[in-house]
């Protein structure tokens, strides 16, 4: 038996089933994807249409969040972490914006720019 289905039509009805899944058993799921590969990448931060497979992992998404990870020395330290809050569709939840933050390679854990800077 052949699949007649393309991708985007299988990415479609998988997420509608599980945003019903979601919504009958009253929990979150999250989807944890890496962009494709981006040719002729600035090292900025991707956005949401830079998952690989379909524009509905947006589309049908209640939010959509992008953590990003500077790799460039000149683009500042590479301890640094952007949170960029991309899709936000219930505004009573939260904003769209970026936050940044620390990351400790040696304790593995993430703090706030502040924070740090008042550790130290």
């Amino acid at each position: 038996m052949t699949c007649t289905m393309t991708e985007t039509e299988y990415v479609s009805q998988m997420l509608t089933k599980i945003k019903r899944f979601a919504e009958h058993h009253s929990c979150h799921v999250w989807f944890v994807a890496h962009p494709r590969q981006l040719q002729q990448w600035g090292g900025g931060a991707p956005n949401l249409y830079d998952i690989s497979g379909s524009a509905h992992f947006i589309n049908k998404c209640d939010n959509g969040i992008v953590i990003h990870r500077n790799r460039d020395e000149k683009a500042g330290p590479l301890d640094r972490v952007q949170v960029c809050v991309r899709k936000v569709r219930n505004k009573v939840i939260g904003n769209i914006g970026d936050a940044f933050l620390s990351y400790d390679r040696i304790t593995g854990k993430f703090m706030d720019l502040d924070d740090d800077a008042r550790s130290k």
